[in-house]
């Protein structure tokens, strides 16, 4: 058998297997590109804001750690149809992480447990630091806001929660699920609201909580196009050394946090918070390609401000820095060693409010404010800095390929789910997909499943445009 023979019985097989899995997808009535049990949210509210309007969702799937539900607003200007493509900006907000001691009390107390109202979601987005600037950018952002009722760093897959007391509404033991709850939320809009790109931004808790959530919806195969994480980041090695050392870290101990971990670990996600995948050495071994802007402020008082303290390094070193640095130097030096055309960008700041906490570079949650940064490494307008890169990324080429429908470098199986969402159907149709429409035909059909067969489970750098 000659080469070119044996290359088209590849395809000949690829295809007969292709059509079989596209069959069965289409026979299980599974045509969204997700798995998410969308059909639990429920719209609460509209309402109207600014040249803005606001849907107000609650998903009843996912109880909050004490009452309530998880929640999610969506916020879109007014006039803007829901099939105009634009990109999404997912606001996560802060607020810490919680537990339940052995007695069922709540830790640190009950709030952010209970559900989060329409107000609490829209509190964050109306800030007067970075979000202004989404706000106004040309492309006209969608700004989808999320609950964290779990209390969980975004981080909740269903496991039981431990010592909680409270019974889910069918009786159940509760669950956490600030990760699945988020993940729906992200998709629910998708679903509804032609969208180009979307962007992840946490302040504080929230911070931490992008990492996590970027790297799950990577391998979903809809890698965000940049997170921006504001002031904080799961370093272990730093919160070891922080409890050995007895670094003064007044704030996180007047929390509990410090003197709780095993309580908090155990209502976290095992996988996103084993010490093997800290964001550095996702980053660092490549398993996590999401472009990155870290922040911080130098003396943030959550993160133990500048107190000196032996930095543990990556290989057994360690340096001498001040606390927060500390935290933030393993990603720093991950993404330093990406280069020059690296995308992702880490932004060390000096942002002090007086009467904010003691010391200079104080400010926790920078992009919240309009600050001056007198760091000279970084813009004295940082916000400014934050958005450009945001501009940057927004204009990053997708893929080449046009079959790598979900622009994550390989034509795979869940470009086969997209695909198939799209399947039969016209531009009229509310699932039309022009991206599916391969051979511009003006419907997703047979044809198109053809020339897509021809490239499934090829890397998509190798598919031609």
């Amino acid at each position: 058998m000659s080469s070119r023979e044996g290359r088209n019985a590849h395809r000949g097989a690829a295809l007969a297997a292709l059509v079989i899995a596209f069959a069965v997808l289409v026979a299980l009535g599974r045509p969204a590109a997700n798995s998410s049990a969308t059909h639990t949210i429920e719209l609460v509210s509209t309402t109207t804001q600014s040249g803005y309007n606001i849907e107000y969702y609650r998903n009843t799937a996912y109880p909050c750690a004490i009452s309530g539900f998880q929640t999610f607003a969506i916020a879109y200007r007014t006039g803007q149809a829901a099939a105009t493509s634009a990109p999404l900006w997912v606001f996560m907000h802060g607020g810490g992480v919680g537990w339940f001691d052995t007695s069922g009390a709540p830790k640190p107390s009950a709030q952010y447990k209970t559900e989060d109202s329409l107000a609490d979601l829209m509190f964050g987005p109306q800030q007067p630091g970075l979000m202004p600037m989404v706000f106004a950018d040309p492309s006209a952002f969608r700004v989808l806001s999320v609950s964290m009722c779990s209390h969980d760093f975004y981080s909740g897959i269903g496991l039981l929660d431990p010592n909680n007391p409270n019974l889910q509404p069918g009786g159940e033991p509760m669950t956490t699920s600030g990760l699945l709850a988020t993940e729906e939320a992200i998709q629910f809009v998708r679903a509804g609201f032609a969208t180009s790109k979307f962007f992840l931004h946490g302040q504080s808790a929230g911070s931490v909580g992008t990492y996590g959530v970027a790297w799950y919806l990577q391998g979903q195969g809809i890698p965000p196009a940049g997170i921006v994480a504001d002031s904080s980041v799961m370093n272990q090695l730093w919160l070891d050394a922080v409890i050995a050392q007895s670094v003064p870290c007044p704030v996180l101990e007047s929390y509990g946090w410090l003197s709780n971990v095993p309580l908090i670990k155990a209502r976290l996600n095992p996988v996103t918070f084993d010490i093997a995948n800290d964001p550095d050495l996702l980053v660092s071994s490549g398993r996590l390609t999401v472009p990155i802007m870290q922040i911080w402020s130098h003396g943030d008082p959550f993160g133990c401000q500048a107190a000196p303290m032996f930095c543990p390094l990556r290989g057994g070193t360690t340096v001498g820095l001040g606390g927060m640095d500390c935290q933030n130097e393993p990603l720093r030096l991950a993404i330093a060693a990406q280069g020059p055309s690296s995308r992702s960008k880490s932004l060390s700041l000096c942002v002090t409010v007086p009467g904010y906490a003691p010391g200079p570079c104080n400010y926790h949650v920078v992009t919240r404010i309009a600050g001056t940064n007198t760091d000279p490494s970084s813009a004295a307008d940082y916000n400014t800095t934050i958005y450009t890169w945001v501009q940057q990324r927004l204009a990053d080429p997708t893929s080449p390929c046009p079959f790598d429908l979900n622009d994550n470098g390989y034509v795979g199986f869940s470009d086969l789910l997209i695909f198939a969402q799209a399947y039969n159907s016209t531009p009229s149709d509310p699932n039309w997909n022009a991206a599916a429409d391969f051979d511009t035909s003006g419907q997703v059909g047979f044809p198109d499943l053809l020339l897509f067969a021809a490239f499934y489970n090829d890397p998509a750098p190798n598919c031609p445009p």
